[in-house]
Formats: C-alpha cells, sequence, structure tokens
C-alpha cells in the first residue's frame, strides 16, 4: 500500500476513459469503488502517504460525476441556518407541549360530540396513535368537515412532523460535528454518564470495522447545546416512540398518517430542498445546495479557527493524516494557513528578540555544569563565566557580547538605550537582575503620569510587557519579594502592578 502513488489513481481513470465512450459512466464507477475501498483501507491505518490522503478526498478528476473536495460552509450561511433551525425548534417545541396538549385536552369522542371541532377531531386523531387520514375522516364526517379539521393540520399538534426533527438534526450536526450517517442512527438511550455540564454521546460508525461503537463528550444543559438539542428530541419525540416500540431517536408523523422510525437518504435531501426554501436560506444572492455531508467539514473548520489548528484538539475520530487531509486542506481555511505562516515567520523574529532568563535552578545547573551552556543560553562553557559573575554585566541583564548586537553592526558597541535588552536576543537575565529591573518597572509606571498615553506605550509599552509576562513569571513569588526589598533599600517601589502574583 505505501507504493500506491495519487498518479497511479489517476493514469488508471485515464486509462479507463479512452477505452469507454465520453458518455459512459462506467469510469466513473469504477474509480469510484476503488477510491470507497481504499478509504476503508485507509481507516485501518495503511502506510499512505500524506499525498495518497489528500487524494482519497475526492473520487474522481474527470468530468462524469466527479466532485472536488468538499469546503465547509461560511460563517454567514452558518448562520443562517441556525436562526431558521432554532426557530423550527421554538415553534415545535410550542406546538406540541402547550398548544397540542391544550387543545387534545378540550377534546371529546367525536362519535358522541361530533365532529365538527378541532378539538374532538385530535382527540380521534390521538386515540387512533396518528394514524387517522383524510380520506378516513372524509368517509366518516364527510369531504366538508374533513377538508375544515384535516389531520394533516392538526396532527403536528401531538405529533412532530419531519420538518420539526429535521430542524433538531441540523442544529445536532452543526453543535457536534458527529458523522451524518452516526447521527441518523441515535438511539433513544444515546446519552450516558452526565456530569458537570457535559454528557457522552454513544454512537454507531457502521465502517469502522471491529470498532463500530463510539463515544463523544459533548456540551450538554442548554437548549442550544448537542446534549440539550438530544433531550429535546427525546421530549418532542416520546409520544411516537411510545407508540412504535422502537428505540430509533428521530422518529415523526408523514403527511400521510405513518409513523416513520428514521430518515432515509432521499428523505433527508427533500427536507433539506424544503427547509432552504422556506427559510430562504442563500448566499451570495443564490440560494443554499445545503448538502448535509459538509455539516461536519463545517464543524471541524470552526474547531480548526478556534484552536488556531492544534491538532491534538482538531483530530477526533480520525488519524491526523486523515483530518488533514479531508477536514483542514479545504479552501475556507486557506486564509487561516497562509496567517500561521506569516505568524510563523514573525514568531522566529520575535524569538530572536527575546532575552534568556535564567531561573536560579538553571543558574545553578550551569555553574555545576558549564558544558550546558550551548543548549540553554546558545554559548560555548568558556563564556559561561564571565555572564553569571557579572563582568559581563549591563544595567538590567549580562550580555552575551555588546559588539555583536543584532540592533547594529558587529564590532560596534550596541547602540540602543540601556532597556533595549528586555528584548534583545544577546541579553541573559538572572535573579541578580531582578532588582534593578523592579526599580525600572517603577519608575516606568511613574513616567505613565507624566505624558500622553500614546507616547508612554511608544516608549516604554514593550519593555513593560517583558517585564510582566516574560521576565517575572519566570521567578519564584520569594525571588521577586526577596529583590522588591533590595531595591526599596534606597526609596519605596510605588508604582509596581498590585497582580505581579495573581492578586496577592
Amino acid at each position: 500500500m505505501g507504493d500506491l502513488l495519487p498518479r497511479h489513481l489517476d493514469e488508471f481513470e485515464s486509462h479507463l476513459r479512452e477505452r469507454h465512450p465520453e458518455s459512459s459512466r462506467t469510469p466513473y464507477a469504477r474509480i469510484a469503488d476503488i477510491v470507497w475501498m481504499l478509504r476503508r483501507v485507509n481507516e485501518k491505518d495503511a502506510d499512505f502517504s500524506p499525498a495518497m490522503v489528500r487524494r482519497l478526498s475526492y473520487t474522481s478528476l474527470g468530468p462524469v460525476g466527479s466532485y472536488a473536495p468538499r469546503d465547509a460552509y461560511s460563517p454567514y450561511v452558518v448562520e443562517q441556518l441556525r436562526a431558521a433551525a432554532r426557530s423550527d425548534v421554538d415553534h415545535a417545541i410550542r406546538r406540541l407541549t402547550l398548544e397540542g396538549p391544550a387543545l387534545l385536552a378540550q377534546g371529546r369522542d367525536p362519535r358522541v360530540a361530533g365532529w365538527d371541532s378541532d378539538a374532538n377531531v385530535l382527540w380521534e386523531i390521538h386515540r387512533s396513535q396518528g394514524r387517522l387520514t383524510r380520506q378516513e375522516l372524509a368517509d366518516r364526517a364527510g369531504r366538508a368537515l374533513a377538508d375544515k379539521h384535516s389531520p394533516g393540520r392538526l396532527a403536528p399538534l401531538v405529533y412532530p412532523t419531519s420538518r420539526d426533527l429535521f430542524a433538531l438534526f441540523l442544529l445536532f450536526c452543526l453543535e457536534s460535528g458527529m458523522e451524518l450517517e452516526a447521527a441518523r442512527e441515535l438511539t433513544s438511550d444515546c446519552l450516558k454518564n452526565p456530569n458537570r455540564g457535559y454528557v457522552q454521546v454513544e454512537y454507531l460508525k457502521r465502517r469502522r470495522h471491529g470498532q463500530e461503537w463510539n463515544m463523544i463528550r459533548v456540551r450538554d444543559g442548554s437548549p442550544n447545546s448537542p446534549g440539550g438539542l438530544l433531550r429535546l428530541a427525546l421530549r418532542l419525540t416520546a409520544s411516537i416512540r411510545e407508540i412504535t416500540g422502537s428505540s430509533a431517536l428521530w422518529q415523526f408523523r408523514t403527511k400521510d398518517g405513518l409513523l416513520a422510525t428514521g430518515y432515509s437518504t432521499s428523505a433527508v435531501t427533500h427536507v433539506a430542498r424544503s427547509f432552504v426554501s422556506t427559510h430562504d436560506i442563500s448566499d451570495e444572492g443564490r440560494p443554499v445546495e445545503l448538502r448535509l455531508s459538509r455539516l461536519r467539514k463545517t464543524y471541524k473548520a470552526a474547531v480548526y479557527k478556534v484552536t488556531g489548528g492544534r491538532m491534538s484538539a482538531f483530530v477526533q475520530g480520525h488519524s491526523p493524516d486523515v483530518a488533514a487531509a479531508h477536514y483542514a486542506d479545504i479552501p475556507s481555511l486557506r486564509d487561516l494557513h497562509e496567517q500561521a505562516v506569516a505568524d510563523g515567520l514573525q514568531d522566529a523574529l520575535d524569538e530572536a528578540r527575546i532575552p534568556s532568563v535564567l531561573t536560579p535552578e538553571e543558574e545553578e545547573r550551569l555553574v555545576q555544569q558549564p558544558s550546558a551552556a550551548p543548549k540553554l543560553l546558545g554559548v560555548s562553557p568558556t563564556a559561561v563565566g564571565p555572564l553569571l559573575s557579572g563582568e559581563s554585566d549591563l544595567w538590567l541583564s549580562s550580555c552575551r557580547n555588546f559588539f555583536d548586537s543584532p540592533f547594529g553592526t558587529k564590532g560596534k558597541a550596541c547602540p540602543v538605550s540601556f532597556f533595549g535588552c528586555l528584548g534583545c536576543g544577546n541579553a541573559v537575565i538572572t535573579r541578580r537582575k531582578l532588582p534593578a529591573i523592579l526599580a525600572f518597572l517603577n519608575h516606568i509606571e511613574a513616567e505613565r503620569a507624566k505624558m500622553p498615553e500614546v507616547e508612554w506605550s511608544a516608549r516604554f509599552g514593550e519593555a513593560r510587557q517583558q517585564i510582566l509576562q516574560l521576565i517575572l513569571p519566570r521567578f519564584s513569588e520569594s525571588d521577586v519579594l526577596s529583590a522588591k526589598a533590595v531595591a526599596e533599600s534606597t526609596k519605596p517601589l510605588l508604582f509596581l502592578p498590585s497582580n505581579l502574583f495573581g492578586g496577592h
């Protein structure tokens, strides 16, 4: 398997297309079968190259039935989907938990009380377990009353419709990122081990042969959380589940009076089209083609952006290679990747400007083991003595080489001000320099009241940030307090921030 390359698939597809007429679907069907099998093999951790994994993210390069890798929906489209689905869910909750039960409580047996009443017809619908059809009502009460009190209009007051559950299903997929086929097969006992605002969802992933049953941990509690959405589905489908005895979660009454115990692929596609049309969901002026297979990529893309591409948070249910090829390598994340490259270059520049801060433990290690100097400080063992003894000291730090400054010309003295050491890669800061650093911090805080904020930030802002975020956190509270006492030997330090140790 490790020898299989993307060009082998592409060349074989070209070979098939040469042998068949242009209008034939045979080449696409053949290559689709092969790609499907290779994807299953890849789930067993085959030794595929990263390029091959990326190639398996789409089926064909040809014109017949081919498709490019699926992209995530834009945040603009996602917000429309969420708002529309939430509206449908809120309406379903009100209808099925308030309006329907209230009307049903008013109903009586229509054979005695008459058929010319919504409440009485709803009573009969409930008695017949939702199976009363319009034709049956017409046979009993006449065509006029069947039109006036149609079961198609009244049954949704006590039984959820496919549209009700589709809205819940859509929200759950957007919030959880669960695979479409697994979400469709959830059961009424899928929620396990609720704990501190989270719950585990047990689901069946048939493609994972030998490990079909899996768990994911999701947020729980609020109606908008994945766990809360599943609890809403359990509540709204309770009446149908009692009738059917099925453990399937997504159960609803069809327009024909049938009780469905799940969504077929065609049913989901039909309801998705109706959902988009009803709510007029568009993107750049065109109706959105709602493909539920893109919802997982949409969720993954959102997680990827929030975590900044951190793979440990992004990988769920896949190997890192599959997750990267199928869910990270998509057009909607291209800007993020380009920004990551820019940030990496900036980080490299910033790293060159960060001083080396030695804790007392590291300083002692260098005294005992000068051979560790190349690893800890990037200098030769012979340079350790001057750095630690004070021979190479400036006011706020020691200096690796005063005549090789990153801010000046090699061989000439460093040209920057004394506090430029705080942003210099040549600087080495030890516990010995803490009193001077604290005194300087006190000084720049005092200067804040003497000049405009913009001017103060330009002059001292970066130095203050270096002290508070990069230097002081490297030392213990005891070390800093001792240094503060030394610095106050001549005058008090009045302006030290109170949050040096989290407010202590």
